[in-house]
This record gives C-alpha cells, structure tokens and sequence, in this order.
C-alpha cells in the first residue's frame, strides 16, 4: 500500500503563466499544421484536439505536482489519446525539454528527426518513453490495455507511480474500456482513467454511440473512484484531476474522471478543418481569468476580435505579446522542420528497427538418434519454472494458476511464485494487452498464455501493434512477451477448438512465430524466447504435450526409476539449462531427393511418410522442422532446394491461407 501523500505546492503564478504559454503554442501549431494541410504544404493528415489545451495544460500540471514532486516522488505514465496535444506538450516542457513543437512538426512531415518515430508514424502517434508518454496508435481504445499493464507492472516492481489513459467519450463504446476497467478492479491498479467527453465521436452522438448512463455508478461497479471536471476550467481541472490521482495513490484503487470538453474543428483533417467559433472557447476564458487574477495584463492575453469566416484564424483574433511570441517559435519550427531529411527507401533505412536483435546463442550438440524420455509440456514447465526464478517473469492467463493450465504446462507454478502466476478472466485481449503494457517495463518478461489458438483470433489488433511497436518507435519500445498457445485439431474437437493459426498471423511484420515439436526444442525454444527483447508467438501442437520425441535433453536422466520418482512427486525430471537460436531449422531426416519443409505436428507426419516413401518406392526425403516459423531459416531451405530440386511444404494449417505459401 502506498503511503499518504503530502500536498505539494499550491499553484503559482509561474505555473499559471507556463500553463497558458504552452496551451498557446499548442493552439497555435495546430491550426499552422491544419493550415499547412489545406496548402498541400508537405503535410498528408492532420488530427488533434483544439479545445483540450486548458483541461491538457491542467492536467499535466496536477499529475506533476501530485506524483513527480509527491511524497515521495513517483513516475506518470501517460497514454495518450490523439487529441491530448496539449497534455503531451506540458508534460514535456514539465520534464524539461522545450522543443515540442519543433518535435510534432517533424512528425507531422514525416522527418527522420521525429523522436516519436523517425518519420515512420503520422502526427499525434507519440511515443517519449524518457519522458514518461508511451506508444500511442490509431486504433482507439488500446492504450487503456495497455495503461492496465503499466500499472500492473509498477506493482509488481514495488514503483511508486501512475498509468493514466486518456480516451474520449466514444472509446467507451469499444470493449477496450470495460477490459481495463475490469483489470483495474481485479488487480486494484494505479490506474487514472480519464474520458475528455466532447459529446461526438467523429460524427456519432451519444445516443447512437454511447451505452454508459452514469459513469459513476459504472466506476462503483468495479470499486472504482468517480470523478468530473469541467474541462472548460483550468482551476477546476486541475484541482481534481490531482484529488483522483491522490485517491488512486492513497487508496490502492482505480478512478475514472470524466471531464467535459468542447470540439473547436472536425475529428481530423478529413473534416475540413473549420474552427467552430460558436462553441465556447477555454483558452479564451483561461486568458481572461489571469487578467482578472493580476497574472497578466490585458494586453499579453489572445482574443476574440469580429468573427468573419472568409479570414485566417489568426486574423479574427487580437493576438496578444505572448501568442505573438509564439506564433513567431511556431513559425520558426515549421521553417527548420520543413528543411529536414525524410526517411530513404533504401533497405537499411526501411528494415532499420525491424525487430530486435536475435539472442546470440550457441545451440548444444545432441545426438539425433536418441530419443527423450521427457514430456514435451514438462519441458515447458522446466522452461517456465526457470525463467520465473529469476524473478523478472510473469505469467497470467486462463487457468495458469490453481489449475496448473488445461495441458499442465504450467502445474505447481503458483505454489512456487504466488506472485508472479496469476489467474486471469475469460477475456483474450485484456490477458495480452495487459502484457504490452507491463513489457514496457524493460525489466519484465511476460508469458501470458491464451488457452486454445483459436481463441487468439480477438487478439489480432494486440498481435499487429505488438509486431510493429519496435519498428514504428524507431526502436525505442522493446517488449519482452511471449505468447504461448496450444494450437492444431486432435479428434472429437470443434470448429474452435481444431485451428491452426500460423496463416493468420504469419503475415504480421516484427512477431516471431515458434513452434516446437518435441521436448527439446519447447524448452530452448522457450527459453530464447523469453531472453528476446521482442514480441514471439509460440504454437504448441496440442497433441504433442503428452508425447516423447525428439532427441534426448542435454543432463537428461535415464534412469527408469528415477524418472518415475520425480513424477510420482508432481516434479518435472530435471535436465541441463540451454537455449536454441531463433530462426533456425533442424534436419529430422536426411535425404537427397525432395526437399519436405514442415513445423510442428506436420513435422512428425512429414517424417513418418517420408520414412513410409523410402520404404516402398525408394524415394529419400530431406526432412526439415523450421522449429521458428518466421523467420523461417530460409537459407538452410534454399541450400537444400539446390541440393534436391524439389520443395514439399507439409502444414495442418489451410493450404491455400496457410504460411506454407510464404515458403
């Protein structure tokens, strides 16, 4: 439990002046980017949200306030909704680096300078991590996951701090919204959820897009604190986003503020970008309230003038020092943005951050004519076992904990790490999204399970912005997660409980997909796997878990009696710790007339016919098991194809879907 905070400073005139100076510039590089897009001035989409510059500014400032300069200090995660310019600007100039501005230019024109992306995502895609802002992405709804995970992550790495997500009042339709809630309710997260409720979503009103009534007494529902603000009201906004914040740091508990804000242009430039000058305007108001409270004189502040809609922006306002200041830094940063290199179409440019780099590894000799007398989910387990020792790991997911997992991969490992295995809903994406956002820990490795492979298709978003979070980051956000999930028919089972799923997923740049077919290669596949600093997609043939193939383990016991005395205990026999490259193929047979590629329980079928071929006509198939699906080991492949002439791809998955065409 956290302890009591002491109130930091009341706020001060500095802190007032700073709040209006970058809701300012923020209004004002929005409507120059808009402004530029409509020009065709190098700009290709913008998005944003005019009207939020007051509620951003305030809310930065009491996130600061509350949690950096608490006692003791803590750390603000933000996730960011694509209309948080302004919270994303104070929080920056709040750490100390005053060049936003100039930063959002360089995204929105695609420049290699963009720190946010190296010129990979388009405007309002953040991602500062030094700076406390995480990935963002299109699809709404998704940084509530991932918030949920962050949070989850501070817990388990004893931090003091907050994951605030930020969504507007449509996103409360998406399933995102009850899935983090129910997170913050199940794991009592630090968690400030907060919903900029503009009344639109896109063009949808609340009656067609919106099924919450009373957002407290949903709050309530998962033991949640509520809270509402008028977005409007600088004051206002700051005084209670910081008493959710100190509610969620003093009680252990999630809260869900709903601040009322208004929409001043369309969604996005595909809109058409005209400034609504019949909503009320808080930047407006928030200038006038520092006259009237001695901060500024009259002749600082940025105002209305006569209202003609065939002028600019700028021009129906009386601009005031300190917008005309500004406007002069904005201009300034558009000029040195737009005289940046753009990122090349060369291949080192393009495929630079294409997933981390590989675990080196040096993989044991074993003799392929032995073979195991070790289970293929024992190994797993071993894996498992031995990676959450260390105590950097954590699982969670349907029936991993008490149950020990449907195929008992993971038996006994709640005994052992009670806090680091973990039970989870029925619910696929919230066990995957919440392990993006507590891998964002670099310290954490996730392994969350998902039961069955068919139930990992409501996992496609996640499976996407995980494949592609190192490469559209420009490297910077490594995660460590590594899904495991049992996959391919057996008899008796249904359409949801006989898919293969590598066709699916196969095609998703930056995720690694495995899939082991015997003892050996689960364990120092697994093992690799959770060193690796990227997202991997391990597919467990279902069949093969109570199986007995492959080569002996290295240290392996042999002993009959032994063996049986370590089961008869509930253990797993225990063996040498190894690892095995990723991306690389093993030879199940050699042979020098077709070249047959398979994975896992094909591998075995591929093995058995070519045994059966041999036999009865004479033909010697060179039999492979990629072992990594993708990368598949295209280079063993190929000297082989030389070799023979001929390739045979053996796949459960579809054939005309299935990953085999990409061989």
């Amino acid at each position: 439990m956290a302890t009591q905070m002491e109130l930091s400073t009341s706020l001060t005139v500095s802190d007032l002046r700073h709040a209006y100076e970058i809701a300012l510039a923020t209004r004002a590089q929005i409507v120059t980017c808009m402004a530029m897009k409509t020009r065709g001035e190098g700009v290709e989409f913008w998005i944003g949200g005019p009207g939020e510059e007051v509620h951003g500014t305030a809310t930065a400032l009491a996130l600061h306030h509350a949690v950096r300069l608490g006692s003791p200090p803590g750390e603000v995660a933000l996730f960011c909704h694509y209309r948080s310019d302004a919270l994303a600007a104070m929080t920056t100039s709040l750490v100390g680096d005053d060049e936003f501005v100039l930063d959002y230019f360089r995204q929105a024109l695609s420049r290699t300078t963009d720190p946010h992306s190296g010129g990979r995502q388009m405007v309002m895609h953040m991602c500062r991590p030094e700076h406390g802002i995480w990935p963002m992405q299109s699809p709404v709804g998704m940084q509530l996951g991932k918030a949920a995970g962050y949070a989850r992550g501070l817990q388990l790495l004893d931090k003091r701090g907050i994951a605030v997500a930020v969504v507007g009042d449509g996103t409360t339709g998406e399933s995102d919204f009850h899935e983090a809630m129910m997170a913050a309710s199940l794991w009592q997260l630090p968690m400030l959820v907060i919903v900029t409720d503009n009344r639109v979503a896109i063009s949808v009103q609340p009656e067609d897009g919106r099924g919450i009534r009373d957002y407290a007494k949903y709050a309530e529902a998962f033991g949640a604190a509520a809270f509402t603000c008028d977005g409007h009201d600088f004051e206002d906004t700051y005084e209670v986003t910081r008493r959710a914040v100190e509610t969620v740091l003093n009680e252990g508990r999630s809260a869900l503020l709903v601040a009322s804000v208004p929409r001043l242009m369309g969604h996005s430039s595909s809109s058409g970008g005209q400034f609504d000058y019949d909503e009320r305007d808080p930047l407006l108001e928030f200038g006038q309230l520092l006259v009237e409270r001695g901060v500024l004189p009259a002749s600082a502040i940025f105002r209305r003038g006569e209202v003609d809609r065939r002028k600019s922006y700028f021009d129906v306002h009386q601009l005031g020092a300190i917008m005309e200041q500004t406007l002069d830094k904005v201009r300034a940063a558009w000029t040195q943005a737009r005289s940046e290199p753009i990122p090349t179409a060369s291949t080192d440019d393009l495929w630079r951050h294409a997933h981390p780099p590989f675990p080196d590894v040096d993989e044991p000799a074993v003799d392929p004519m032995s073979t195991t007398r070790v289970q293929i989910n024992e190994a797993l387990n071993l894996a498992l076992d031995r990676t959450l020792a260390a105590g950097n790991a954590v699982i969670w997911g349907q029936d991993v904990g008490h149950r020990g997992g449907v195929f008992k991969v993971t038996n006994r490992l709640i005994e052992k790490y009670p806090r680091l295995v973990r039970d989870a809903p029925i619910n696929e994406p919230m066990i995957v999204g919440t392990a993006v956002g507590a891998a964002l820990h670099r310290e954490l490795k996730l392994i969350p399970e998902i039961q069955f492979g068919d139930y990992t298709l409501n996992c496609l978003h996640w499976f996407v912005h995980l494949g592609n979070l190192y490469w559209t980051t420009n490297g910077q956000t490594p995660v460590n997660v590594t899904i495991r999930t049992p996959v391919d028919p057996v008899l008796g089972g249904a359409v949801y409980h006989s898919m293969s799923v590598d066709g699916f997923y196969g095609n998703i740049p930056g995720l690694v997909i495995t899939a082991p077919s015997c003892a050996y290669d689960a364990y120092g596949l697994l093992r690799t796997s959770t060193d690796y600093a990227g997202p991997v997609l391990q597919l467990e043939p279902k069949r093969l878990y109570r199986m007995k193939l492959g080569p002996a383990l290295p240290g392996e016991i042999r002993d009959a009696a032994k063996l049986q005395s370590y089961r008869r205990e509930g253990d797993v026999p225990p063996f040498d710790d190894y690892r095995i490259p990723l991306g690389k193929a093993f030879r199940r047979r050699p042979g020098g007339d077709i070249t047959v590629v398979a994975w896992g329980w094909a591998a075995w079928q591929a093995v058995s016919a070519a045994n059966t071929l041999a036999k009865t006509r004479g033909i010697e198939c060179e039999v492979f098991d990629l072992r990594t699906v993708k990368p598949y080991d295209r280079e063993t492949i190929l000297a082989s194809a030389q070799r023979t002439g001929k390739v045979l791809i053996a796949q459960n998955d579809r054939v005309y879907a299935g990953f085999g065409r990409q061989i």
